[in-house]
């Protein structure tokens, strides 16, 4: 009996872990308007001081250093920055991290 329920309370650690990597996009586009809606556009093709973010996940290539626009070089640029973007790492919790992404696959 003490075992089904330390099982049960395991696999749903595991699934709410999993929820959390998934993010949720409603969330993330907050995070994107606070910081990143002022210098890329989310709905329009147009360049502000980045890059338009629209169709991110379906580009070939990252328009700032030409890697493939995936899910790994993304977060990476996110938290690195460069040309002229700051960098985000340590300002985002892994949620917020996840949230932004899922977002950004919604565009």
């Amino acid at each position: 009996m003490i075992f089904n329920a330390f099982l049960i309370g395991l696999l749903l650690t595991a699934f709410s872990l999993c929820a959390q990597d998934k993010g949720e996009p409603d969330k993330g586009n907050e995070i994107f308007d606070e910081h990143c809606g002022s210098c890329h556009n989310a709905y329009s093709d147009e360049r502000k001081k980045g890059p338009s973010l629209k169709g991110l996940f379906v580009k070939g290539k990252l328009e700032s250093n030409g890697k493939p626009a995936n899910e790994p070089n993304i977060r990476e640029k996110i938290a690195a920055g460069g040309n002229g973007m700051p960098g985000f790492k340590g300002n985002f919790s892994a949620v917020d991290q996840a949230n932004l992404i899922a977002y950004l696959k919604t565009l």
